[in-house]
């Protein structure tokens, strides 16, 4: 199963015609064409500016996986619920209360396989879920903001293959000679040492940004 992975709202952009703001989503296509939204970002209308200049169309989108509940992955929710009309939703425990009943949702409480080679971590430590892809190489994870912790999210997507890739924001992670076994790191949103791992890793570690495009 191959994936390609946009990031389609972030803080920086490598695109200067997408809208930059505080909050983190991406875009998973699987080979079969089948989409996937993780995070929703702060803002419904630049989530949706940015989608459209991108190409991606919101009523393609047969899932949405929220890493966690904080206004910056979540704040464009209410427009993907009324543009994604046949989504199924996993979210982790807390405010699943303010999706609609008739919305197909699924609380990730523990590990679970959400599609082909898709997979979420169950919400660690009570806080967030990351999503892990995986393929023949191993394991490629994408974060919120890693709140539970790198080590913890990497050795929960360990459990499904070896991690090979890294993306999204890993808020205050210093530990960073664990990411010396890792062959792609994607430093975005509310890592605080996006800098210092960008220049201890080169060629490894490369710019997050809205635009960004992967192909795994």
């Amino acid at each position: 199963m191959g994936f390609t992975v946009t990031v389609i709202y972030d803080n920086e952009t490598l695109d200067e015609s997408l809208a930059t703001d505080w909050g983190f989503a991406a875009v998973v296509k699987d080979s079969r064409g089948a989409m996937l939204l993780f995070d929703t970002g702060a803002d419904g209308d630049i989530l949706e500016g940015n989608m459209r200049l991108l190409n991606i169309d919101p009523q393609g989108i047969e899932t949405v996986v929220l890493s966690h509940w904080h206004w910056d992955h979540a704040g464009g929710l209410s427009t993907i619920l009324e543009r994604s009309p046949q989504a199924t939703f996993f979210v982790p425990p807390g405010q699943q209360h303010g999706l609609s009943p008739q919305r197909t949702t699924v609380v990730s409480k523990a590990p679970l396989q959400i599609a082909p080679g898709v997979y979420s971590t169950g919400t660690l430590r009570g806080i967030e879920q990351a999503l892990v892809l995986t393929d023949e190489k191993g394991t490629f994870i994408i974060t919120g903001c890693a709140h539970p912790g790198v080590p913890a999210i990497l050795s929960a997507a360990s459990t499904l293959g070896r991690p090979y890739g890294l993306l999204g924001g890993l808020h205050g992670f210093a530990q960073l000679d664990m990411l010396d076994n890792l062959d792609y790191v994607y430093p975005c949103h509310c890592t605080q040492r996006r800098l210092e791992i960008l220049r201890r890793f080169p060629g490894k570690a490369k710019p997050c940004g809205a635009g960004l495009t992967i192909q795994l």
